[in-house]
């Protein structure tokens, strides 16, 4: 028998190429019969019941909506509602928020004892600590990597360090009087107004907290322009401006005073038509926002322009429709 040695098989071009369109036209076929992406849904304009704790995203801003148990995030130029979490999602009674770095929030819930990471975008909320009942201001450590937490409704009241992402909780102090919104300034320490609704007819005051040890600085006060004035009327809530400036929200009587970290003066900002407030935030434009206890409303303060003029504006914003 002759075999038949050095016989190459070659390719055709051909076959290769129809196997080619098939797949194109497979592939083709199947987008085409694929049935058409539903547009997403329209995401919900309802106002919160109530605007707690506030806190800046970028141009955005987020509330924490305890009577609505959600949290809902706004733009504040036009009161636009651009992201919300709430029962559905397993919120709970969210009192003050918080942003992390990589954009997920944690959140006191008073009534239920807990402190909670709500991932964005969707996925289990997870509890970080259990804390007890009360548990309601939070601020984010300059680290980044736990906040701490206070107590409104305790006297004494408790400051405690919760780790993000899960841990033991720190005492950093359990001395402390009754504690409400708060905030880091650029000089590294916790401003905190002081006096709870005890302090309601004009002896609530503020004070700063070293983050490290727990000791209290409480800040003696001056009105320059109210002589008789020797206090807030329930301070119920600071934030810190990035020149130091410390803005104290008022809750009875609502309104908002500027105060001078190292002389103590502080002069008002302006006071709001809303019957209680509650939180307030400075945003990066200098726009001071005071939320209210109950009703889907902020009073927006605006520095006026010209170079030492020291007036507001005021302006009232509904968040949603």
């Amino acid at each position: 028998m002759r075999r038949v040695t050095g016989l190459r098989r070659t390719r055709k071009p051909f076959v290769a190429l129809l196997a080619a369109g098939v797949v194109i036209l497979a592939a083709a076929l199947l987008a085409a019969c694929s049935p058409p992406s539903s547009p997403p849904a329209p995401l919900s304009q309802d106002p919160p019941l109530g605007v707690n704790g506030m806190i800046q995203d970028g141009g955005s801003v987020w509330v924490a909506d305890l009577f609505g148990q959600q949290l809902v995030r706004f733009d504040p130029d036009d009161g636009r509602i651009l992201e919300r979490y709430g029962r559905d999602a397993g919120t709970c009674t969210n009192d003050d928020v918080v942003v992390l770095a990589g954009g997920d929030l944690v959140a006191t819930c008073p009534v239920e004892g807990r402190v909670v990471r709500v991932p964005r975008g969707g996925g289990p909320i997870r509890v970080l600590a259990q804390v007890g009942r009360g548990v309601n201001p939070i601020a984010l450590e300059p680290s980044g990597d736990s906040v701490l937490v206070g107590f409104g409704a305790e006297d004494p009241s408790r400051l405690l360090r919760v780790p993000v992402e899960g841990g033991p909780v720190e005492v950093v102090a359990d001395d402390l009087p009754t504690l409400n919104g708060f905030g880091f300034g650029p000089d590294g320490l916790l401003w905190v107004p002081t006096g709870g609704f005890g302090g309601s007819f004009g002896t609530g005051g503020l004070a700063r907290v070293d983050p490290v040890t727990g000791d209290l600085d409480a800040i003696e006060l001056t009105f320059p322009d109210e002589p008789s004035r020797r206090g807030f009327n329930f301070a119920c809530g600071v934030d810190v401006a990035a020149d130091g400036t410390v803005y104290v929200a008022q809750c009875l009587d609502a309104a908002v005073y500027a105060v001078d970290p190292i002389s103590g003066r502080a002069r008002l900002v302006g006071r709001s038509p809303i019957p209680v407030a509650d939180n307030v935030v400075v945003l990066d434009d200098g726009r001071v926002l005071l939320s209210a206890f109950a009703g889907g409303e902020v009073t927006v303060f605006t520095p006026e322009p010209g170079p030492g003029s020291g007036g507001w504006g005021r302006s009232v914003l509904r968040i949603g429709s």
